[in-house]
């Protein structure tokens, strides 16, 4: 950005008008041009469904295609180059909207977290990895956000709770399906996502290296090496943070340690609970006591409990 470049400042109070913390735009660049902005107090999340641009921040420049899918929390500077039929959503959202309360739903969790969040550069030049979704994933968004469009555009009875409703629902698919656009050539992306989504809907069954393998048609030591590189842990590891965070659930109710470590797919309750204790810093009993009594909810053990090695 050029010295004598003043970016045009842009708020909650100017844009979102009576659409609460959220609202959903295509721009039309023709119209309204390229000019260098910033949000002052909220998040832009990018989703590019054709054409391609330049994207442009103070100190560097990319270039991005449908598909991609970005980032710029508030306060960033930029700006888009060399429109060519570009059009996409701009998802706006006060960052607020990102805690789900008493949901227990937490999307620091979801794989694509780290890639979407995990923020570049500092300043005004913060922006997410260039991230990317494929055309499937992307034609299950497009009437998600349609929806969360029309329902902050007509204002219709319940218009804010169907919205905030959908934009959560939009954010936990868009995590579970982007993946940094520099890994978007694996060829192995497809199936190892077919074994995550195989793991996460039943975490409590026997699966061996060898069985995963082959659900995918891979050798063991193939589908090892291409797990680790797409998700960065083993695939016992991350077998094992699923049943623990299905674990520290699953302790706030009255259920035995037995019957909870079984229902974890832990059968062997002392090891579960040398792994809870591991990972938490609490004993079973324990994180139970502190449930029934309000010391503890579970957004904060979820935010204690580490990965593997850590403890």
């Amino acid at each position: 950005m050029m010295k004598n470049d003043i970016p045009i400042n842009l708020s909650l109070k100017k844009l979102f008008k009576d659409s609460g913390l959220l609202k959903v735009e295509m721009p039309n660049y023709n119209a309204m041009g390229n000019k260098w902005h910033r949000h002052e107090d909220f998040y832009e999340l990018v989703i590019v469904c054709s054409g391609s641009a330049i994207l442009e921040t103070g100190i560097e420049s990319e270039r991005v295609h449908a598909g991609n899918v970005f980032l710029f929390p508030d306060q960033t500077v930029h700006r888009y180059a060399e429109i060519k039929n570009f059009r996409h959503y701009n998802v706006l959202f006060h960052p607020s909207l990102l805690d789900s309360g008493k949901a227990e739903i937490d999307l620091k969790n979801l794989p694509g977290y780290g890639n979407l969040f995990g923020f570049m550069n500092n300043g005004e030049n913060r922006h997410s990895k260039l991230n990317s979704v494929d055309d499937e994933a992307q034609a299950k968004l497009i009437p998600v956000l349609e929806t969360i469009r029309n329902e902050t555009t007509l204002w219709l009875p319940g218009w804010r709770e169907n919205a905030y409703f959908e934009f959560m629902r939009m954010m936990v698919f868009l995590l579970r399906s982007c993946v940094p656009t520099d890994r978007v050539s694996d060829p192995n992306l497809f199936q190892i996502g077919q074994v995550i989504r195989m793991l996460e809907k039943d975490c409590t069954k026997k699966y061996t290296l060898k069985q995963m393998a082959e659900t995918v048609n891979m050798s063991p030591s193939c589908f090892r090496h291409h797990f680790t590189e797409i998700t960065g842990i083993p695939p016992g590891e991350y077998l094992m943070n699923l049943r623990l965070r299905k674990a520290v659930l699953l302790l706030n109710f009255p259920n035995s340690i037995e019957e909870t470590a079984t229902l974890c797919g832990i059968p062997d309750s002392n090891y579960f609970a040398r792994l809870i204790r591991k990972r938490t810093g609490f004993s079973p009993k324990e994180i139970q006591r502190k449930y029934f009594v309000q010391e503890l909810t579970v957004d904060e053990l979820l935010d204690r409990l580490t990965p593997a090695g850590k403890k």
